[in-house]
């Protein structure tokens, strides 16, 4: 066979790969939104209403595509070798001399491909576009009942700050109190406010109260907020590669117990998004194997069902390595690479007996 037909071959395969990856994680997006969709309007109200709920799940579908993505990739490339099986076309690539091996690492290039493409957009708009969203749900549903994440509260000189959650220089739910000799003087209250350096600046729909005379309305106030301040357990998940690095060094070197257990779950989602594609390939490249051996003769819905499983297993095992080594207060960069580095020796034997 020509060097030009199996260049062919590969581009088909890479191609497949891909288009069936993106279909597939569609497919799990949808149903997903569908379920948040149904969950979502049982808190339909005056002010939550349907359009807001309808936005809420458009806007943070994107976002939580990234929970699917290895499995939508490696279902995508078990489908699109099976097939290739089938017409015959792996066939032709042995006897033109590609190994096993190399023939699931190039269809594995269009699954990459769309997971560095799902990681670089998350990073530039689906994150924020998902906790914007969220923020916004938030409020909405803080007017009609006490709904929305805890109040986190912290204090500056005679001032106290309440809100529940910070965005780039946006803060959401914020409670400002004053005090003057002990006694609170004033109060504002407001769903969303800017922060700019030390300053706190209020929209003109806060809700101002006095406790004293000759109090004049402040539309900025000076506060100084701690950078730990800015996150919490509830939004490391949603934190950019860029944040988490920048929180790592903020917390690198505290002996304070809290901190070194808040800085190792910013270390888990760090090096989840950082070795998510070395992951993803590795997961392909084992069960890939399996197009050639065990599942060689199978039908489309084994597959289905092997990938599906393979996929939830193993992101089981790396969430339960990860939190034995946070338990123990090892290395979390180990407990992140440990599953991969035994799909790595189980692929090796895997391939070997092809």
């Amino acid at each position: 066979m020509g060097a030009r037909m199996i260049k062919i071959f590969n581009k088909y395969l890479i191609k497949r790969s891909f288009y069936f990856s993106l279909s597939i994680l569609l497919i799990f997006g949808l149903l997903d939104s569908i379920f948040i969709l149904i969950s979502e309007l049982e808190k339909n109200s005056s002010e939550y209403t349907f359009f807001h709920i309808l936005k809420y799940v458009v806007f943070s579908m994107p976002h939580n595509l990234l929970d699917f993505i290895q499995g939508a990739c490696l279902l995508g490339v078990m489908l699109s070798l099976g097939m290739s099986h089938e017409e015959g076309n792996l066939n032709v690539l042995r006897s033109a001399g590609k190994s096993p091996l190399v023939i699931v690492f190039t269809s594995s290039i269009g699954a990459l491909i769309l997971v560095l493409s799902m990681l670089a957009l998350d990073e530039i708009a689906f994150r924020k576009l998902y906790v914007n969203e969220e923020a916004e749900r938030n409020i909405l549903l803080n007017k009609e009942i006490n709904y929305g994440d805890e109040i986190n509260w912290i204090k500056s000189g005679n001032s106290f700050l309440g809100f529940e959650n910070i965005v780039d220089e946006k803060i959401f739910n914020v409670n400002f109190i004053k005090l003057q000799d002990k006694e609170v003087i004033y109060s504002v209250k407001s769903d969303v406010a800017t922060i700019s350096n030390n300053k706190i600046i209020f929209d003109k729909e806060s809700t101002y109260k006095s406790f004293t005379d000759n109090v004049d309305k402040k539309n900025i106030e000076f506060f100084d907020i701690p950078i730990q301040s800015k996150i919490t357990f509830s939004n490391i998940k949603h934190l950019g590669l860029f944040e988490l690095n920048f929180y790592r060094q903020i917390f690198d070197g505290s002996t304070i117990k809290k901190d070194i257990l808040f800085k190792s779950h910013i270390d888990k989602s760090f090096y989840n998004k950082i070795f998510l594609p070395i992951s993803s390939l590795i997961l392909i490249l084992f069960f890939g194997s399996f197009i050639f051996t065990s599942l060689r003769d199978s039908t489309i819905g084994n597959r289905v069902v092997v990938s599906v499983v393979g996929a939830f297993v193993y992101q089981l095992i790396q969430d339960l390595s990860s939190g034995i080594f946070i338990s123990y207060g090892l290395t979390i960069i180990l407990g992140v690479i440990l599953p991969s580095v035994l799909l790595i020796v189980a692929s090796m034997i895997s391939y070997k007996k092809i």
